[in-house]
C-alpha cells in the first residue's frame, strides 16, 4: 500500500514555489484518490478533482495547509466524495453558506453603514445624490435618529411616526422622504440585508395634486414687498425667482462666474450638470434681473468674495428653504393685514403655495396676457417642448431661441414694473 503524500513532500513543495513565478506546483496524493496538494508562491492548499452527477470535473477546495493536515486533508476528501455521490455540490454549498455569512454581517451593520454604502453605490451615481443622503440622515433627515439601530430591526410605525411629525413641519418635505427612504430599503433588499421593506405600504402623509396654482397679480404683490423684508440672501433670491422663473436650486446655487453681466449679451450661462434636463443655457439677463443680482453681490461681498450670489456660509449655495418659506409666508401675511386694516375690511388670508408656483404664475400670465407664444415660454422654463403636442417637435425643435426669450422676458420685466413692484412701492 502507498504510503501517499507525506510532510517533506509538502515542504519541499512549498520551498520550490517560493519566489518561482508561474504555473503552481502541484503533488497528487497516491493514498486518497482524487486529492492533490498545490503550491504556489504565497498559497499551500488542498482540494479533490472530481466529477460531479451533472458529468463535469470539477476541483472542490478543502482548505489550505498547515491549517489542515494531510490526515484531516484525506478525511475531507471522502467528505466531499460523499456528499457528490449523493448529488450535492460542496463547492455550490460553500459559495451559499459564504453568501448567508455575509448577509448576516450586513444586516447587523447600523443604519449609517448601510447609508454609507448606499451613497457610494447608489446615489454617487445620481445627479442629486447628496440632497438625497441630507434628506435621508441629514439635519432634518426623516432617518437621523435612526443612525445607531440595526437595519433589520427597524420598523414601519417608528418610521410612520417620523413622517407624521416631519409632515406637520413641511408636508411636501415629508412625501420626498419618505419616496427617497423607500427607495434605500428597497436597495436593502436586493442586497440581501433585509427581507423585504418595512415601508412599501407606507402612503404620502399628504396629497399632491398637479400642479395649477398660480398667483393673482394681488399676491405677486405681496410676496414682492414681503421679499423685501427677509434681506439677503433669501429676499432677492425670491425676487430674482419672480423675474427669472428658473428652478428655485438652479438660482440658489447660481455662481458667480456664470455671470456675464457687462457688454452687448448680459447673461446668465446656467451649466448642465445643475438643469434637471441635464442641458446647458444661456439666460438673457434683463435690466431688472441685473439691478437684482448687483444688489446680491454687494451683499455677497461681506462673505469674503464667495463663489455663490447666495450663501450664508461663504463655502456653499444658500440653504434652509423651509424654514426661510415660514419666515416669507409670515411677512405676506403682516403685508395682508396692514391692507386690510388700511382698506378697512377683514384680512383675507393667502391660499397656500409653493415656490414653484411662481414658475406657474409666470407661464399662466405670459401666456394669456402678455400672448408670450407658448414654446418661447417653454424655453424660458427650460421645459421639454411641452406646450406642443407633437412628439417629433419635442424631439426635433431643440432651438435655444435666445432672442426670442429675451423678447418675451422684456414684456415680462415691463409687466412686473408696472403691475407688480410699482403697486407694491405705492401701496
Amino acid at each position: 500500500m502507498s504510503t501517499g503524500l507525506t510532510k517533506a513532500d509538502i515542504e519541499a513543495a512549498i520551498d520550490a514555489a517560493r519566489g518561482r513565478k508561474g504555473p503552481q506546483i502541484e503533488l497528487r496524493d497516491l493514498r486518497e484518490p482524487g486529492l492533490r496538494f498545490r503550491a504556489g508562491e504565497r498559497s499551500a492548499k488542498w482540494s479533490l478533482m472530481i466529477r460531479l452527477h451533472t458529468g463535469e470535473r470539477s476541483r472542490i477546495a478543502l482548505g489550505s495547509w498547515p491549517a489542515l493536515s494531510i490526515n484531516d486533508a484525506r478525511a475531507a476528501a471522502r467528505e466531499a466524495r460523499r456528499k457528490v455521490e449523493e448529488g450535492r455540490n460542496p463547492n455550490e454549498e460553500r459559495r451559499n453558506l459564504a453568501r448567508e455569512a455575509q448577509i448576516r454581517a450586513r444586516s447587523r451593520k447600523a443604519l449609517v453603514q448601510m447609508l454609507d454604502q448606499y451613497e457610494r453605490e447608489v446615489l454617487s451615481h445620481h445627479r442629486r445624490g447628496d440632497q438625497t443622503r441630507r434628506a435621508l440622515d441629514g439635519k432634518e433627515g426623516l432617518l437621523r435618529t435612526l443612525q445607531a439601530r440595526n437595519v433589520k430591526e427597524i420598523t414601519r410605525d417608528e418610521i410612520q411616526e417620523l413622517l407624521k411629525r416631519r409632515a406637520k413641519r413641511s408636508p411636501i418635505s415629508a412625501n420626498r422622504q419618505l419616496a427617497y427612504a423607500k427607495a434605500f430599503f428597497n436597495w436593502c433588499v436586493s442586497e440581501g440585508v433585509i427581507e423585504s421593506n418595512p415601508i412599501a405600504s407606507l402612503r404620502r402623509p399628504v396629497p399632491e395634486r398637479t400642479r395649477e396654482r398660480y398667483h393673482s397679480v394681488q399676491e405677486l404683490r405681496d410676496i414682492w414687498a414681503a421679499a423685501g423684508d427677509l434681506g439677503y440672501p433669501f429676499g432677492p433670491l425670491c425676487r430674482l425667482l419672480i423675474v427669472l422663473p428658473m428652478r428655485r436650486d438652479e438660482l440658489a446655487g447660481l455662481l458667480v462666474n456664470e455671470l456675464t453681466l457687462q457688454g452687448d449679451e448680459p447673461q446668465w450661462v446656467l451649466p448642465s450638470e445643475r438643469t434637471k434636463r441635464a442641458n446647458a443655457l444661456r439666460v438673457p439677463l434683463l435690466p431688472m434681473a441685473r439691478s437684482i443680482i448687483t444688489s446680491a453681490l454687494g451683499d455677497a461681498d461681506r462673505l469674503k468674495e464667495s463663489a455663490y450670489l447666495f450663501t450664508t456660509t461663504g463655502e456653499t449655495p444658500v440653504s434652509g428653504f423651509a424654514k426661510a418659506k415660514r419666515r416669507l409666508d409670515g411677512a405676506v401675511e403682516k403685508h395682508r393685514e396692514e391692507m386690510a386694516a388700511k382698506q378697512g375690511r377683514e384680512v383675507e388670508p393667502m391660499l397656500p403655495w409653493t415656490i414653484h408656483d411662481l414658475r406657474t404664475t409666470f407661464n399662466t400670465i405670459a401666456c394669456e396676457r402678455l400672448k408670450i407664444d407658448a414654446n418661447v415660454a417653454d424655453r424660458i422654463l427650460n421645459h421639454v417642448a411641452t406646450a406642443t403636442t407633437s412628439k417629433i417637435m419635442r424631439v426635433y425643435n431643440r432651438s435655444e431661441l435666445f432672442e426670442e426669450r429675451k423678447r418675451a422676458l422684456r414684456l415680462w420685466e415691463q409687466w412686473l414694473e408696472k403691475e407688480v413692484v410699482a403697486a407694491a412701492v405705492n401701496r
